[in-house]
């Protein structure tokens, strides 16, 4: 959204919060919610925000998910 033109940016910032029922200050909650962080946004809501911004939810995460990390969490859970 940072990348946004400022009027844009404005009119997303009124917009969303309304579309997922939220309140302002929660919607800047998840605009905010840094790495080190243990929380995160809802997939409804992710999904809705990436829709309304026409990118996919992937694209709105602040961390990846590798296959390796996949293999390595399996492993770790089954000893």
């Amino acid at each position: 959204m940072l990348r946004l033109p400022m009027i844009d940016y404005k009119k997303v910032r009124k917009e969303l919060p309304k579309l997922l029922g939220k309140t302002l200050r929660t919607f800047d909650r998840y605009c905010s919610i840094k790495l080190d962080e243990f929380t995160d946004v809802p997939a409804q809501d992710l999904d809705i925000i990436a829709t309304y911004l026409n990118c996919t939810a992937n694209d709105l995460k602040n961390y990846f998910i590798t296959k390796m990390g996949i293999i390595k969490h399996k492993i770790t859970q089954h000893h």
